[in-house]
């Protein structure tokens, strides 16, 4: 019987690094050609070795990096390859990382015809002046262009990428970027707080005192307009960051959130399965020159104990709307999770039975039972790293 995995490609390449993102990048895209013809070679290695029984795709990301830098050619020749060596459905979730400062109408159409089916563009903010801070390439007018082009080239299922929380933002700012993304009428928003990462440039600017970081309550109250703005246009929330109309919530991160299987190909990819973690070398050349001596460029890996896969199970569960399968933890950890967690939801005040999740609970209580799920309310999303941390100490 054949395993679902996702699919995850990273492309380690930008015209330059914005001042935030820690995620592995390089600006030397001579290298591009080189790094497919690994990525290739890597893909057909994995399908010379499957994993016991078999595989197949369920989901296909294109991630960076951005890879909207690949030419509709570039892009077409490695999905042909995937599909000659593995098996996608026809009707599988194929996903491009976009950046909306470098897309035009051709372009566009002939990804579609490549067979990209879901567009997710890097916007993050809809005022020029917090774009020139996190050093994008692009301009809210950039923005408006690219979606439309997307819309003309038939694309139906768009994503936009909003950060919240920059030093010195206000709830206003926020709110305009809310709205204008609404606006637009994609099928699905992602919401994140700006994550100051040890190393990058913002971090540094933060250190000497050149920034000023987001207070902690205003966070919570853009947060929160967030939920609220977008659930009133009609998105679900489905998990703690992502809102989508009904059908359109994405499927190749619900299969990371839902523990599934994962291979990653390109330098710094991370794969998963059977409780076994690996990745790759966190360097184009590195990898590249491996792939092409028939070696692998294995970076590193660990296998997870038990204690390990119950806590990625609480983290991972409680990120989404439908929370923790009480069941299917049963069955996989033998264990009667109510019994287990017995302690830390009597210090967390007890659990609402039957309230909506992600919604207000009357008790103000942090997590909800529904449906055979534990999952938090909206009072628990604010709360989520305290409810994790109560409930490994179960563990």
């Amino acid at each position: 019987m054949n395993s679902a995995y996702g699919l995850y490609i990273h492309v380690p390449f930008c015209r330059h690094k914005c001042i935030y993102c820690d995620f592995y990048s390089t600006t030397h895209l001579a290298d591009i050609p080189r790094y497919l013809n690994a990525v290739m070679q890597e893909w057909e290695s994995f399908c010379l070795n499957p994993p016991s029984g078999g595989f197949a795709i369920s989901s296909l990301y294109w991630g960076g990096g951005t890879p909207s830098l690949l030419t509709p050619r570039q892009v077409q020749r490695v999905l042909d390859r995937i599909h000659q060596h593995g098996t996608v459905p026809a009707d599988a979730e194929i996903t491009l990382e976009a950046n909306p400062g470098a897309l035009d109408d051709a372009h566009l159409a002939a990804y579609r015809r490549a067979g990209i089916n879901r567009l997710s563009l890097g916007v993050q903010s809809f005022i020029d002046h917090e774009l020139e801070f996190l050093t994008r390439i692009h301009n809210t007018a950039d923005v408006r262009r690219s979606f439309s082009a997307a819309r003309r080239a038939g694309f139906d299922n768009i994503s936009l990428d909003l950060i919240f929380a920059l030093p010195r933002q206000t709830v206003a700012e926020w709110k305009h970027s809310l709205l204008q993304a609404i606006d637009l009428a994609p099928e699905h928003i992602s919401m994140y707080g700006l994550t100051i990462e040890k190393g990058t440039p913002l971090h540094d600017g933060l250190t000497r005192g050149a920034r000023v970081s987001c207070d902690e309550e205003v966070q919570r109250e853009m947060y929160l307009l967030g939920k609220e703005m977008l659930e009133a246009a009609g998105y679900t929330q489905y998990e703690i960051s992502n809102f989508a109309r009904p059908g359109r919530e994405a499927r190749h991160n619900q299969h990371y959130w839902a523990g599934g299987p994962y291979l990653g190909l390109g330098p710094a990819a991370h794969s998963f399965a059977e409780g076994r973690r690996w990745w790759n070398v966190r360097d184009v050349q590195t990898y590249c020159r491996a792939l092409e001596n028939g070696e692998k460029a294995a970076g590193g890996e660990e296998i997870l104990s038990r204690d390990q896969l119950r806590a990625e199970a609480i983290l991972l569960g409680l990120r989404r709307r439908r929370g923790i399968d009480l069941a299917a933890w049963e069955r996989t950890f033998a264990e009667t999770p109510r019994a287990l967690f017995s302690a830390a939801l009597e210090s967390l005040g007890g659990c609402e039975q039957q309230a909506p999740p992600f919604q207000d609970a009357p008790s103000g209580r942090l997590l909800t039972c529904a449906a055979g799920h534990l999952a938090l309310t909206a009072h628990g999303i604010l709360l989520y790293d305290y409810v994790c941390r109560k409930l490994y100490e179960c563990l």
